[in-house]
């Protein structure tokens, strides 16, 4: 063989690999564009967009597409109100850690306070941990990490602890929501460990159901109700997830809201975040687009006051 027919082979076979790569890239980029076409566009931005999709019996979901590499995520805590310590149960083993309580803030306050504090970069605001409590300040339900630190190891009798509400839960693996300046994604947590929460490049994270074990589906017969469902997705085929996809239904199962997570490329696990009568959905485009209220209709100011919230916003 030649010097120029080897150099001829070793081309070929680059640019084999190179097509390949190219095409495989494509084709997911298409898939996602094709998925997205039975969506409209409400508020379409740089690094944030948000789309409306019609569904069944006139029901309606939210899809915000989040890129982590120009957008910031930012937990909003109410402050501790001192008690819960050596309560925790889902972080470094059952009450080895403390699980606080905290005080309920309004949306109202939520929303008008980070607008204030970041003006027109804020994108969008949603309710998020879990909580079971329903006075002026709560625990919640599994473990948060704000900024290196984590700040509750949960309380919630639902989940793998030794005498857990229902005996389905406990053998279920709870999921890691993790994300930095431009990464996001999903993993098994581990409550005896901490892990992946109790590393230290780990500086944000929630810990919360996998969809499919929310109380709401294994308890409730998977009813229809408002949900938030949360995927990660892969944009460049580097490794590393840089989408964050977030679904809000007003009114569908767990299951429904899940799949179309799938439809768009999620392969990811999708988890669900605090729902129901507390799902808040806030844009700045739109305001608010889905309010907490009470299951009776009343005046639901205990619905209203919430404990933790995910404001998104532009990090430049």
């Amino acid at each position: 063989m030649t010097l120029f027919s080897r150099y001829s082979r070793i081309r070929a076979i680059c640019l084999f690999f190179l097509a390949v790569t190219i095409v495989s890239v494509w084709t997911s980029q298409v898939a996602t564009a094709i998925s997205l076409t039975s969506y409209q566009a409400v508020d379409v931005k740089d690094g944030a967009s948000l789309y409306k999709k019609q569904l069944s019996n006139g029901n309606e979901a939210y899809l915000q597409v989040i890129n982590l590499q120009k957008m910031q995520i930012d937990q909003i805590l109410g402050s501790k109100d001192g008690k819960g310590l050596d309560q925790g149960k889902y972080y470094l083993g059952e009450g080895k850690y403390n699980s606080p309580f905290f005080v309920r803030r309004s949306f109202e306050e939520v929303q008008k306070e980070y607008q204030k504090l970041h003006n027109n970069k804020v994108f969008s605001i949603i309710n998020c941990a879990f909580f079971e409590q329903y006075k002026s300040s709560t625990q919640l339900s599994f473990p948060v990490k704000l900024n290196g630190k984590v700040v509750t190891a949960g309380s919630s009798p639902y989940g793998p602890v030794r005498k857990p509400a229902n005996k389905y839960y406990r053998n279920i693996r709870l999921k890691a929501l993790v994300w930095n300046t431009n990464r996001v994604y999903i993993t098994d947590y581990n409550p005896t460990t901490g892990a992946p929460l109790s590393k230290s490049a780990v500086k944000n994270a929630i810990v919360t159901y996998a969809a499919e074990d929310h109380p709401a589906k294994v308890l409730g017969r998977n009813q229809s109700n408002r949900f938030h469902v949360i995927g990660t997705l892969d944009q460049d085929g580097k490794k590393g997830d840089e989408l964050l996809l977030i679904l809000t239904v007003n009114r569908a199962t767990l299951d429904e809201a899940s799949q179309q997570l799938r439809l768009l490329g999620v392969k990811s696990d999708v988890i669900t975040i605090d729902g129901g009568s507390s799902t808040y959905l806030f844009n700045s485009r739109l305001n608010n687009i889905m309010a907490p209220f009470a299951a009776d209709n009343s005046s639901g100011l205990a619905i209203r006051n919430l404990p933790h919230y995910l404001g998104i916003r532009f990090n430049k």
